[in-house]
């Protein structure tokens, strides 16, 4: 994957000339968001570049990559804007733009009131006649150094206000901050698409995931290869319906 480890590279070298200094919405996971919101009057610029590898029977890589202005309009509520482009992993397919979103995410509680620490999302990106809406509560707790998070996900695809395509997923993860610069986990994902007349697909992934921050820049990755999914068309996997594995690269530069 040469496009993620040269952004990793320049991300790195850049980082290392910036005084380190924790982030209130440090990015400990590349799927799972944390209630953890950056202070009111916060811009960022966050650049997306996710890598699916082995669908079907191309051995090639798909990519989706995002461009996302992220600005904290108080101290509960940030709300963003983002580019969507894609690339499938057909021979000489070129990247396309895949529609803007917009996001809004609103803290429900004040940090450590409740047993866990709860927000509330939503996402609705558009596409021509196709809207998607994706709806998140975001579930933390933080004890000391170690973060865990669960994400509940519905994805529903509108056509001309029409529902042809509904997803639940559910996302978890385990985040160890080893100091102020790197922090080290695990992060977890269950996906099931809901289709009419046919068995729903499922996936189960698990992966590493890895963060650098420094005052100004972070930068996160993770991997997550698919360990099972149903129905199953190759050694247990389902690689019809999804990726055997996904590297997501995410580097964040406060502005």
């Amino acid at each position: 994957m040469p496009r993620v480890a040269r952004l990793l590279s320049i991300a790195l070298l850049i980082a290392s000339l910036v005084p380190t200094i924790a982030h209130a919405d440090r990015r400990y996971f590349v799927r799972s968001y944390t209630p953890y919101l950056a202070p009111a009057g916060t811009l960022e610029l966050e650049l997306w570049t996710t890598a699916l590898s082995g669908q079907g029977d191309s051995t090639n890589t798909a990519w989706k990559n995002r461009a996302e202005f992220e600005y904290a309009i108080t101290d509960r509520l940030t709300g963003a804007a983002y580019l969507n482009f894609v690339q499938s992993g057909a021979e000489e397919s070129a990247l396309r733009f895949d529609g803007p979103s917009w996001e809004l995410i609103y803290r429900l509680a004040e940090r450590g009131r409740l047993a866990v620490d709860p927000a509330a999302y939503l996402e609705v990106r558009a596409n021509g006649d196709e809207v998607e809406v994706e709806p998140k509560l975001l579930l933390a707790r933080r004890d000391h150094r170690l973060v865990s998070v669960v994400n509940v996900i519905g994805e529903f695809e509108l056509r001309q206000g029409l529902s042809t395509e509904k997803n639940l997923e559910l996302t978890g993860g385990l985040s160890h901050e080893f100091g102020p610069v790197v922090a080290l986990g695990v992060e977890a994902r269950y996906r099931r698409a809901f289709e009419e007349g046919a068995e729903d697909p499922t996936l189960f992934a698990f992966g590493p995931t890895l963060n650098l921050q420094t005052a100004k820049i972070q930068v996160s990755i993770g991997w997550q290869p698919q360990v099972s999914g149903s129905p199953a068309t190759s050694g247990g996997l389902n690689v019809s319906d999804f990726a055997r594995s996904e590297l997501r690269f995410v580097l964040g530069v406060d502005l």
